[in-house]
């Protein structure tokens, strides 16, 4: 086995660290760390929550002496500066590193390049690049918050083989199969929040809560442009109100005040035609810290969103049934012209669960 095999061996076992905090890290990166000497691991490490230790202080704790003379690799560029920890390049110079092998540059500006510049500087040997594009697909969530200061969003669909997602009476349960589902609830363990237009919670009354990681703290969002949402409605169970976003151009005062008395976030924005503005909806969550956002529908919801160019990825749960004219599409109107204009998915990849197809990919905007 050559050397750059076995060096993207170590860093395939740092990204495999990273994810074990998946959906856990926000607003921080995934990372994984392993320390490696005479081309065998003698010890990792990884980024569990905020304000606990780095991948690399961790891996190099456990490590201690051993780790002079050592390389180590990282998924991303090691931090060089103070935050809720001590910056990493720090330890890593104190430990006698002799090699850093980073698989790509930390998009925040407050590192982007510095910590690569520290660790030369002390005469410790870099080399970025080692499997880049599986660490920015990693850390996609992270590079768009902080290149573009927005959340990341994910659009996820169940519908039939011809792009229905209920019977024209509102019956829609259910399309997809409980295999399916399942799945979907791991997207919401890795989101910061879930994202729901007003009339999903009035036909469906959904809890919109994960499943499969309870402990997870789901924020939820809810856009209801004229306060229509009902104050026992599902969404407020089953999470803190201080969790729950409520965005409306038009609530009753009474109403917004007996919800702001129960801790539930109410934020008024402008209307446009279609109802609340998404643009002002990303760019106030981002604030408030959400960094990851599933748009689970409705249709309209869904539309506006990718009408907007805030859609980043797509997963679209299809199942192998056919309503015809008598279902809803998922999709509503998007105004195409022509067949220049639509929407495509790129890097896609197709999974089969049970009997369903699971389509994922980037949306290409034109």
């Amino acid at each position: 086995m050559n050397k750059t095999m076995k060096n993207a061996e170590f860093m395939e076992a740092a990204i495999k660290l990273a994810l074990k905090a998946e959906g856990f890290t926000s607003p921080n990166p995934m990372v994984g760390c392993v320390v490696v000497k005479s081309g065998k691991i003698i010890s990792s490490g990884y980024h569990k929550r905020p304000g606990m230790p780095h991948a690399e202080r961790e891996a190099l704790l456990k490590a201690g002496k051993r780790a002079k003379g050592a390389d180590l690799y990282v998924n991303l560029e090691p931090c060089c500066h103070f935050g809720r920890t001590p910056p990493c390049t720090d330890i890593i110079i104190k430990s006698g590193i002799r090699r850093v092998f980073a698989a790509m540059r930390d998009p925040n500006p407050l590192v982007s390049g510095k910590g690569f510049k520290l660790l030369k500087k002390s005469g410790i040997r870099v080399e970025a690049g080692l499997l880049r594009r599986e660490a920015e697909t990693l850390n996609r969530f992270f590079i768009k918050n902080k290149k573009e200061e927005r959340p990341y969003f994910i659009l996820k669909a169940g519908m039939s083989a011809d792009g229905k997602m209920a019977l024209k009476n509102g019956k829609s349960k259910w399309i997809t199969s409980k295999e399916s589902r399942l799945d979907a609830q791991k997207l919401r363990k890795n989101c910061d929040a879930i994202l729901v237009g007003i009339n999903t919670v009035l036909a469906d009354n959904p809890y919109l809560d994960c499943r499969v990681a309870p402990e997870k703290r789901i924020k939820k969002v809810i856009l209801d442009s004229n306060g229509r949402i009902p104050e026992d409605a599902n969404v407020f169970k089953k999470s803190e109100p201080r969790d729950i976003f409520v965005f409306t151009s038009y609530m009753r005062m009474a109403k917004i005040n007996r919800l702001v008395k129960r801790g539930v976030n109410v934020i008024i924005t402008d209307r446009t035609k279609r109802g609340v503005d998404e643009k002002v909806v990303a760019s106030s969550l981002f604030k408030l810290g959400v960094m990851s956002v599933l748009v689970e529908g409705g249709s309209l919801t869904a539309a506006s969103f990718l009408k907007e160019r805030l859609v980043d990825e797509a997963h679209l749960y299809i199942a192998p049934s056919i309503i015809g004219s008598d279902g809803l599409g998922f999709f509503g109107d998007m105004g195409f012209k022509g067949m220049r204009e639509i929407l495509r998915l790129e890097d896609t990849s197709v999974k089969r669960i049970k009997n369903d197809i699971l389509l994922e990919g980037r949306i290409k905007y034109v």
